[in-house]
């Protein structure tokens, strides 16, 4: 390729003179006159044509048979690759430090798979920074193969296994050490944001244990292993709490029973459980006599079974048996914290109405798209200011941070119905509308 030929190629991209008219066909505007020229690429090879009289006589007499029309489509190409391969993020672009909207942009960074995110300069307080998702700013891996990983766990299969799939599949080398931080910082981050909603649960505790298979652990009897306790409601299959003990004490009966009333502000007027000794003096400590109902469980040749705690054990011993069990004590309490958020906000159940989530049964409706883990670690993380709180309204106006005061300037006319949402919004933030003609704005004193 000629540095002529590729100049003019360049001259015949930046005066807009190609049009796309399929995946493989464009038009593109001769230079020297009125006519079109069509250029077309065949599906399954790198192989172009174009009509011009140039590529015909390259055709037969030169090597390189790619003419201006051509190269200038293959940069239009590149450019469009390019473009995609930068990271999109719909959330407001604001200064995180001063708020401010006065940012420029300010390169790129490149992470993991070629994605490329966008890096931001504020005018104000010069401050650079990315915006990233929320929740995955800082992480150079692809938000997705994080939480792919992280359903993957949840589903049954190994760290190990998770990381060959992800060679396989995403062409991607990552340790199962890796995965394995990343699905402890998330799944932290996640239950700690929905263990500060309360569910609205029935009047109904069942309670059971189920023991663990734990190999770096003390030796109790026979084996290792450790002991879960579990309470859920049997209406909406919440699961309230979940302990893990290294005992059957009705010490241990009571800390899950302190763990469930926290949970929820209904207190249970029945709870069902197995004939175990040390749920009737845990059940008689902990709660009120008078008002709860214990309700013990018969044998099995008896018809009556706590089924729906059981149908959760058994959710556990289905994703531990490919594992042959946990590791230690603190992997095995991570793994039942972590699975009671999966059960109650992330996994469909085919028990209730519709295969919703027991959350959702529970009147917990956080609007999760399909990848709920996604969705659950940017609801997470995000922060929750004046600006991210005004959403797309942040388009209507101009945040400006004077040093002593942060200013919030209307851009033009705002409609009356948004003008009151802002102001609604800004007031929970103690900002005041200051009305003086033009220069009307909300401010906020900074101590």
């Amino acid at each position: 390729m000629t540095e002529l030929r590729k100049e003019k190629a360049i001259q015949i991209f930046s005066t807009q003179s190609v049009r796309k008219i399929t995946k493989n066909n464009y038009v593109v505007m001769s230079q020297s006159s009125n006519r079109e020229y069509i250029v077309r690429k065949l599906s399954n090879a790198d192989i172009w044509t174009c009509e011009c009289p140039d590529f015909t006589y390259r055709l037969t007499r030169k090597d390189d048979k790619h003419c201006k029309h051509i190269i200038s489509v293959q940069i239009l190409q590149n450019s469009i690759n390019d473009e995609n391969k930068i990271e999109r993020i719909e959330r407001p672009k604001i200064c995180p430090k001063c708020y401010s909207t006065s940012i420029v942009k300010n390169g790129l960074r490149k992470v993991n798979n070629g994605i490329k995110r966008q890096r931001y300069a504020c005018k104000q307080c010069s401050y650079k920074f990315v915006l990233g998702e929320n929740g995955f700013s800082k992480v150079s891996s692809d938000p997705k193969i994080i939480t792919e990983s992280i359903n993957l766990y949840m589903s049954g299969m190994s760290f190990r296994n998770i990381s060959r799939h992800i060679q396989m599949t995403h062409d991607q080398v990552i340790s199962h050490t890796a995965i394995y931080n990343w699905f402890k910082k998330y799944m932290g981050i996640i239950r700690e944001h929905v263990d500060s909603i309360m569910p609205q649960t029935s009047d109904v505790w069942s309670l059971d244990e189920m023991m663990l298979n734990v190999k770096n652990t003390e030796k109790h009897g026979k084996g290792f292993y450790d002991w879960l306790w579990t309470i859920i409601d049997p209406h909406t299959r919440f699961v309230l709490a979940t302990e893990v003990s290294k005992k059957r004490e009705i010490i241990d009966a009571k800390n899950i029973i302190r763990k469930g009333k926290k949970t929820t502000s209904v207190k249970p007027n029945y709870v069902i459980t197995d004939s175990l000794h040390s749920y009737e003096k845990a059940i008689r400590h902990e709660l009120d006599a008078r008002v709860t109902a214990h309700i013990k469980t018969k044998s099995l040749s008896d018809g009556f079974q706590n089924r729906p705690i059981e149908r959760y054990h058994n959710e556990i011993r289905e994703k531990l048996k490919a594992r042959r069990g946990l590791g230690n004590d603190k992997s095995a309490e991570e793994f039942c914290e972590a699975y009671r958020v999966y059960h109650n906000f992330v996994r469909p159940h085919t028990g209730l109405p519709d295969n919703i989530t027991p959350a959702q049964a529970s009147g917990i409706d956080l609007d999760l798209g399909e990848d709920k883990i996604r969705e659950l670690i940017s609801q997470s993380t995000e922060q929750k200011n004046f600006a991210t709180q005004l959403g797309k309204r942040i388009k209507k106006v101009s945040i400006s941070n004077e040093g002593d005061c942060i200013k919030v300037i209307p851009n033009g006319w705002i409609d009356k119905s948004v003008w009151r949402e802002i102001n609604d919004i800004l007031k929970l933030s103690e900002f005041s509308w200051l009305s003086n003609g033009k220069d009307s704005c909300w401010m906020k004193l900074l101590e």
